[in-house]
């Protein structure tokens, strides 16, 4: 019995001694490495005095060494807080030549909005002062000649207004008034273009007066002018009623006109194949002449007529009769799909420069209404000499 405990006693002393042991080498893990470096230190040879001095000597160079590098450092860091100080005082100094700048342009800004060079000098500004010459001419010449040529239509309306009204029962309507005023029955169209309406005569349908004056309130237009001549003209429109005008075409006038009418216009183009001789019936050499009938033609110019005519020679420009009346010929290469309308016209075109004073506008509206009356008289004497 005695045996077995101390047997047993042995074997936990040895256990605990075996444990006790494998603990110390976990805990320490590098003990391996440890050992190698202590045979490494064993294996060296012992290091001699001179050695260690030398050591030393190089351990304490290195020393001053870092210490200076240090000092170097911080002398460094305070180099730049110096230079920093300086420019913020540079920047807060208000006696700065910069800010002495700014300041001063600031100032000078405030007092002078505009330059002093651009101020004084006005030759900068020559090509400015060119342009707004020319805009301000051109406003004057348009507020003038606007004025100039509704002043010249009133004053002829005005002139004739007594024998327009002893024709027509309406003169000038304006659709509110029954007896309108002039700058009222004159009706403005553009700048350069007037019209009047009248209606109420026996065997005419109405009339209407086209007033074409120059275009005076263009300037480009006025300075043109001065290289081809332009007139202000006045063109009376007549459309008679049925049966007032037998088949009948002519034109008589100025030749310029005349035959810029004859190559323009389809009835006078279609009917008027011939052209007369002015002589024979009366007419001013510088007159043209394209008829259908000799026996109307004859007519027309009677003595008295022809003699007015000739009076007023550079008044009247050209007088188209027609009972195929259908406006300007389609262009070349066109045609017409349909037969255009066709209206009897009575169309006098005057020139407004030739005739100015009140008696010759009358007397030449007194030669357009007896023509309008002999055309509708020679139909008369043509259709009763038919049926005797």
């Amino acid at each position: 019995m005695r045996i077995t405990l101390a047997i047993a006693v042995v074997l936990l002393v040895c256990g605990r001694c075996a444990f006790a042991n494998h603990a110390e080498i976990e805990d320490n893990e590098f003990a391996e490495f440890e050992d190698e470096e202590a045979e490494e230190l064993e294996q060296q040879p012992p290091v001699s005095s001179t050695d260690k001095t030398t050591t030393k000597e190089e351990s304490q160079k290195s020393k001053v060494a870092s210490q200076k590098i240090d000092d170097f450092d911080d002398d460094y860091g305070v180099v730049e807080d110096e230079e920093e100080a300086k420019e913020k005082k540079k920047s807060s100094n208000p006696y700065n030549l910069s800010n002495l700048l700014i300041s001063f342009f600031i100032r000078k800004r405030n007092k002078r909005s505009v330059p002093a060079h651009f101020r004084s000098n006005w030759a900068s500004y020559q090509v400015e002062a060119l342009v707004l010459a020319v805009i301000a001419m051109y406003l004057l010449n348009y507020v003038i000649g606007r004025n100039t040529n509704q002043s010249m239509a009133l004053e002829w309306f005005d002139n004739v207004r007594g024998l327009l009204e002893q024709q027509f029962s309406l003169v000038g309507d304006d659709g509110v008034n029954e007896f309108p005023e002039s700058s009222a029955a004159v009706q403005r169209e553009t700048d350069c273009s007037y019209t009047v309406w009248c209606s109420g005569r026996v065997g005419v349908n109405g009339m209407l007066i086209q007033i074409k004056t120059m275009k005076r309130q263009d300037l480009i237009s006025r300075i043109m002018g001065f290289f081809s001549p332009q007139k202000d003209r006045i063109t009376f429109k007549l459309e008679l009623d049925p049966g007032e005008l037998d088949s009948f075409v002519m034109i008589f006038g100025q030749k310029k006109p005349v035959v810029k009418q004859y190559k323009d216009m389809l009835d006078l183009s279609t009917y008027t194949t011939e052209k007369k001789t002015t002589s024979q019936f009366g007419l001013p050499p510088s007159f043209a002449l394209y008829a259908e009938q000799v026996e109307a033609t004859y007519a027309i110019f009677e003595p008295g007529v022809a003699a007015i005519l000739r009076k007023y020679e550079k008044s009247i420009e050209y007088v188209h009769i027609s009972d195929q009346y259908s406006g300007p010929k389609p262009p070349e290469g066109e045609t017409y799909t349909r037969l255009p309308e066709v209206v009897r016209l009575v169309q006098f075109s005057l020139s407004l420069d030739e005739c100015r004073d009140k008696d010759s506008q009358a007397e030449l509206l007194q030669l357009m209404f007896y023509i309008v009356d002999k055309v509708a008289f020679i139909v008369y004497n043509i259709y009763s000499y038919d049926h005797l």
